[in-house]
């Protein structure tokens, strides 16, 4: 599910509550805007980021979701009931979401990516959009982000980390 602008084609995503979260937590929510065409989030997500508004993040998600993503009510379809065993609630139910619309799904979390992969589902992650951020000129350092991250208590693997800084040109 791409839209063309120009040269450039940006997908469409389902947005899991993690990537919301790191990217309130280090400012950044807003090159959801700039990396995908439209950013849809399951109304489960929305409330699992937004419901304690003393939480770190909570207030700026809620604005960004207001302002540029699209909410969706809860689902309960055999995507939904088949995930909802193994994975928590708002990735099943991004992980239907994504379907039914036959989009992308943004998640990090790790049995989440593998039920996506599985289901053959386009696959992005908080790493992927700061790559990306970085390639059209959006942020100068992805080592920047991710060290607030990091510091946020957002866990990522160290390996994944190098990957991403290697593909960024910041490797040391």
């Amino acid at each position: 599910c791409r839209v063309r602008r120009g040269a450039m084609t940006r997908p469409v995503v389902v947005s899991d509550a993690g990537p919301l979260i790191a990217l309130a937590g280090c400012g950044q929510l807003a090159l959801l805007v700039a990396v995908f065409d439209a950013v849809h989030v399951p109304q489960m997500v929305l409330d699992e980021t937004t419901a304690d508004r003393s939480r770190p993040g909570a207030n700026d998600i809620a604005a960004f979701v207001h302002a540029h993503a699209r909410v969706h009510p809860r689902r309960d379809d055999a995507i939904y009931a088949a995930a909802i065993g193994h994975l928590d609630e708002g990735e099943a139910q991004a992980l239907s979401l994504a379907h039914a619309l036959g989009c992308g799904v943004l998640m990090d979390e790790r049995r989440g990516r593998q039920t996506a992969m599985r289901q053959g589902l386009p696959l992005f992650g908080v790493l992927g959009v700061l790559v990306q951020a970085k390639r059209i000129g959006r942020i100068e350092r992805v080592a920047g982000a991710l060290d607030q991250m990091q510091a946020n208590g957002y866990r990522i693997s160290q390996a994944l980390v190098d990957a991403a800084l290697k593909l960024a040109g910041e490797a040391s």
